[in-house]
């Protein structure tokens, strides 16, 4: 563990501090790029699947939170998220951000390790290149804002959209992962892994994810959550090969669409990657969103 300026404390964040650190994101996010994404919540959420004793970190000045780091388990993968609130810049945080986390990430065993950044945010680009990273990949949360109900989606013949049933799940996570065999730094994802991360948790609602059905396949998936960054929120959205270009990522997302408005949302988000070999921006634009927020994805071999 590196040392710390003797003006800042280091402890690990415990779930007491959710509030503050959301504020202090809050403050990052606003600064940086103007609106605020990550909720309460959504950190609780994330430290749910963190042991936050050893894998996260606050640096405390005069008794106000100055700093927060931690690695997040993305199901199969770690990645680095740190952050500096803007009252407390100067003091050699950022480094220590980063030294932290790949301390632990050697700890742990890992070869390599992403640590994602706001792409106007230069002091933090300029801080990583310094120390062997390299920009390899962009993100975006796109949107879309209904005054309306969406549009009834067409379905091809003799394709089903049904809600997921319990003892679907094990297909459906099977679906899904062949779906994604083409995006970048695909890793499969265990069954086991997928129940305890998707279905074994409070926001869990069967009745919001689709699946496409062929007779007895799965042709196309859509996992999809109720309030999450502060409006409905799709998880995923995938169609295997055989069945691309048919329509169904358009006809799941206005099916998803319709079923959040019916419960009250009227935004409606998701993550993609800017570069998807499958286009899925151009699909997601298509539907109606756009995008409001773009992540710089560095990685570095350790």
């Amino acid at each position: 563990m590196t040392s710390s300026p003797p003006e800042l404390r280091v402890r690990p964040a415990s779930l007491a501090d959710a509030e503050a650190v959301h504020e202090l994101i809050a403050a990052f996010e606003e600064r940086h790029s103007g609106e605020a994404e990550v909720t309460a919540d959504d950190l609780r959420d994330e430290w749910r699947r963190l042991d936050l004793a050893r894998d996260s970190w606050i640096w405390e000045r005069d008794g106000s939170i100055a700093g927060y780091a931690a690695l997040l388990a993305r199901e199969e993968r770690v990645d680095a998220d740190g952050y500096v609130h803007p009252e407390h810049t100067g003091l050699g945080l950022g480094s220590l951000i980063v030294e932290t986390t790949e301390a632990r990430a050697r700890e742990r065993g890992l070869t390599r390790l992403h640590n994602a950044i706001l792409p106007f945010d230069r002091a933090a680009a300029r801080l990583l290149e310094s120390r062997g990273y390299g920009d390899v990949r962009h993100f975006y949360r796109m949107a879309i804002e209904m005054d309306a109900a969406p549009p009834e989606p067409v379905w091809p013949e003799r394709l089903e959209p049904r809600p997921v049933e319990l003892d679907q799940i094990r297909a459906f996570h099977a679906a899904s992962e062949e779906a994604f065999e083409d995006e970048w730094d695909y890793r499969p994802h265990s069954f086991e892994l997928f129940e305890e991360y998707r279905v074994e948790v409070p926001t869990f609602d069967p009745t919001l994810w689709t699946a496409v059905w062929d007779g007895d396949e799965i042709a196309a998936t859509l996992r999809a959550d109720r309030n999450r960054f502060g409006a409905g929120w799709i998880g995923s959205v995938g169609v295997r090969r055989p069945w691309r270009r048919r329509g169904l990522g358009l006809g799941l997302l206005q099916r998803s669409f319709g079923q959040l408005w019916e419960r009250g949302e009227r935004r409606v988000q998701l993550g993609v990657d800017a570069q998807s070999p499958t286009g899925a921006t151009r699909l997601y634009e298509r539907a109606g969103m756009h995008v409001v927020w773009e992540a710089v994805v560095y990685e570095k071999e350790l």
